[in-house]
């Protein structure tokens, strides 16, 4: 059975080395970049499964990144599940992360186990409404 592909987008390196190895060790093929600009990049050339994407980076943040990629892939007859992680609480960027739409919203620091449950669940619900 094939991997299936995470793309995780966050400019804190120790994030992205700690996400990748617990999703290394969860059975994931995790494609890593630290900026907006380079996911949307990646999205023109690859698929994922699913995106994890932080809210808060410089350039352009979590919104605006996920908008154009969810955009782009739309134009194309694609979708993919986003789940937001951030360290922050702000009701106006999660207003704004519900109006492009997301599946989930996590908060930094969270834990492992559950982290891992939801990214099944809604990798789960994907395969079904395939």
């Amino acid at each position: 059975m094939k991997k299936q592909r995470i793309l995780v987008i966050d400019d804190e390196q120790l994030i992205t080395s700690t996400l990748k190895g617990i999703l290394k060790r969860s059975g994931f093929e995790t494609v890593i970049t630290n900026s907006g600009g380079e996911a949307v990049s990646l999205i023109e050339h690859e698929s994922f499964d699913l995106i994890i994407s932080d809210i808060r980076m410089p350039g352009m943040d979590g919104i605006r990144t996920l908008h154009e990629i969810k955009t782009r892939l739309a134009g194309a007859g694609k979708t993919c599940p986003v789940i937001f992680i951030t360290g922050f609480a702000d009701e106006k960027l999660e207003a704004e992360a519900k109006a492009i739409g997301f599946e989930d919203y996590i908060y930094k620091p969270f834990d492992l186990k559950t982290f891992i449950d939801r990214i099944n669940r809604i990798l789960g619900e994907k395969i079904q409404s395939s």
